[in-house]
């Protein structure tokens, strides 16, 4: 299993949303990627601090589950965020719960979120995946926006109509009378 970049992704969530996490990892295993989530990945009696720092150093991407409880000040998760934006890594934020502007600290607020909630499964599948491997061309060649277009005057092929001298008709054809 591989990931973006040939890493791991790092799950980062506060407890209280552990159905999200194993949800959002068993997707991206599902779909190649090499995942990291502790109550998947970690056995009692590690230590939790040595085994998160070898995990956010060896993901290329870190899933932050935005949440009000990934925002108390009391958890872990502060620590992870703030450890992937200091080293300017790749931290993709995926909210699982509606938040209002100032739910979300000042350091994070510029950075482009992807909603999971409120969408059924299959969306929510489709954005977690499109958000953890990046912005991407279109899938298919786009419509043309505009009408058809002639040629404009002077290119060959195009003669604009001549004027007739004294308003006729024009001359006549060759053969014809």
């Amino acid at each position: 299993m591989t990931a973006v970049g040939g890493g791991s992704v790092f799950i980062s969530y506060a407890g209280p949303d552990r159905v999200w996490a194993e949800w959002v990892a068993w997707h991206l295993h599902d779909a190649g990627h090499r995942v990291v989530l502790d109550v998947w990945d970690w056995s009692a009696g590690d230590n939790f601090v040595a085994r998160m720092d070898e995990a956010l150093n060896s993901a290329t991407a870190v899933v932050a589950l935005f949440s009000r409880h990934y925002f108390d000040d009391s958890r872990w998760t502060r620590e992870e965020w703030s450890s992937v934006v200091a080293r300017r890594e790749r931290l993709v934020p995926l909210v699982i719960e509606p938040l209002d502007d100032t739910d979300v600290p000042a350091l994070l607020a510029p950075l482009i979120r992807r909603n999971l909630h409120g969408l059924d499964e299959q969306q929510a599948r489709g954005a977690l995946l499109d958000a953890v491997v990046g912005a991407r061309g279109p899938r298919a060649r786009p419509a043309f926006p505009g009408g058809p277009a002639s040629p404009p005057p002077g290119v060959p092929g195009h003669r604009p109509p001549l004027p007739v001298p004294g308003g006729g008709q024009g001359l006549p054809s060759p053969g014809t009378s």
